[in-house]
């Protein structure tokens, strides 16, 4: 099926909306909500009075078969929660995945213009860099406006690696605004304070040039020269930026002490203390596991020292892999896995046949980001965080679908 876009108006207002979607998400709070439930309306106007479902269309199919998968297996984990009455009203922080095929159809019937999506991710980088350093800059206290420090920081993460897999290609003017927007998402990313974010960094620069290595092209003077730049500047940031260093020592002589016994209530030896547990006692989570939010009372709720009183009062293990075993068994777990993993298989298939389509990259850094973002924190849990991957999924796989189908004429 080809995509027939309803005009240049109703693709002029989606563009609209691709653009302030990555500004907002991470800077102001309930305006991406907005945005994505205008797109989803727009999807369920055009499903009816078209009689289209999103789920017969060849590019989005896939896409809208995993989220509407995943919104059942959140539903299944309530249901068959002992305190399924208790926790029901946490669905809705889900409902973005029972509404992403009409956000992709919305988006399907649209020309998408690729620039409006990165000018938007670009401007998002500006403005969460200009609130950390608004806030102090890389002081000890972690302020990032409206938004958790964690959930901003593995944000601000995912919008730079996005805009840096489409820099390569830019013209100069555009790269030096890029150059820019980079250096205040790094100021986001390290004044944000959240080490899972610095890891996450770390992975996604690790993918990032294995994709530039396997392009086998040579880098114009002036792409090297503005990559060595990065390169000098965030090493000099890391090297003078005493919190950063503080944080990384901490983190180090935290995970040293819990090895050698330690059982104080700090950050990383409480989440070293759950992963344990979790993985001690997996073989016995029920099949249908124990019910949404309910993973760290089926653990600690006779748990009776200092790190299970504490471990007890979250509503995760602080991995999401682990988290969605123990709330909704293996239907929950494979949900995830197939939500991260399959989307990134269709990226790096696509990817492997072109490898300079930047596209392919973007979603693959997307999914892989997530990915190593659930190994140490909650991951779908969050709205923000729901509503960012289920945006740009969106979008990276519809391209996707479309960039394949072009090639294959």
């Amino acid at each position: 099926m080809i995509a027939q876009p309803l005009g240049k108006n109703y693709s002029r207002f989606v563009n609209v909306l691709i653009f302030i979607f990555p500004i907002v998400i991470n800077s102001l709070q309930v305006a991406g909500d907005i945005v994505l439930f205008i797109l989803a309306m727009m999807g369920l106007f055009i499903a009816i009075s078209q009689r289209l479902s999103p789920f017969i269309i060849k590019d989005i199919k896939v896409f809208s078969y995993l989220t509407f998968g995943y919104f059942i297996a959140i539903c299944l984990s309530v249901l068959f929660s002992v305190q399924a009455a208790e926790i029901a009203h946490y669905i809705p922080r889900d409902f973005y995945f029972l509404f992403a095929p009409f956000i992709a159809l919305a988006l399907y019937k649209a020309e998408i213009n690729i620039n409006y999506l990165i000018a938007g991710a670009k401007v998002s980088l500006l403005v969460i860099g200009g609130i950390v350093i608004y806030f102090g800059g890389f002081g000890d206290a972690r302020n990032t406006g409206v938004m958790n420090p964690g959930v901003f920081g593995n944000l601000a993460v995912l919008l730079f690696f996005i805009v840096l897999a489409f820099s390569q290609y830019e013209s100069f003017k555009r790269q030096i605004f890029t150059l820019i927007s980079l250096l205040f998402g790094f100021i986001a990313i390290i004044g944000s304070g959240t080490r899972g974010a610095w890891i996450s960094c770390l992975i996604l620069v690790g993918v990032y040039l294995y994709f530039i290595f396997k392009q086998k092209t040579k880098l114009v003077l002036r792409s090297k020269i503005i990559l060595l730049f990065i390169i000098v500047v965030i090493c000099s940031l890391i090297t003078i930026n005493e919190p950063l260093q503080n944080r990384v020592q901490n983190g180090y002589t935290q995970i040293s002490n819990w090895i050698d016994g330690d059982q104080s209530t700090n950050s990383v030896g409480l989440r070293l203390n759950m992963y344990k547990k979790a993985i001690d006692n997996i073989k016995d989570v029920p099949f249908f596991g124990y019910g949404l939010r309910t993973s760290n009372i089926s653990l600690f709720q006779n748990d009776s020292s200092s790190m299970g009183v504490i471990s007890a009062r979250f509503n995760h293990l602080h991995n999401a892999f682990l988290t969605n075993y123990y709330n909704g068994g293996i239907f929950l777990l494979g949900a995830l896995l197939l939500i991260l993993f399959f989307p990134m298989m269709i990226f790096l298939k696509a990817n492997s046949q072109n490898r300079t389509n930047s596209v392919f990259i973007a979603g693959a850094l997307l999914t892989v980001g997530y990915a190593s973002i659930g190994m140490i924190n909650i991951l779908l849990g969050d709205t923000y965080m729901n509503g960012f991957y289920t945006f740009f999924l969106a979008i990276f796989m519809l391209l996707s679908a479309q960039s394949v189908k072009k090639s294959s004429k």
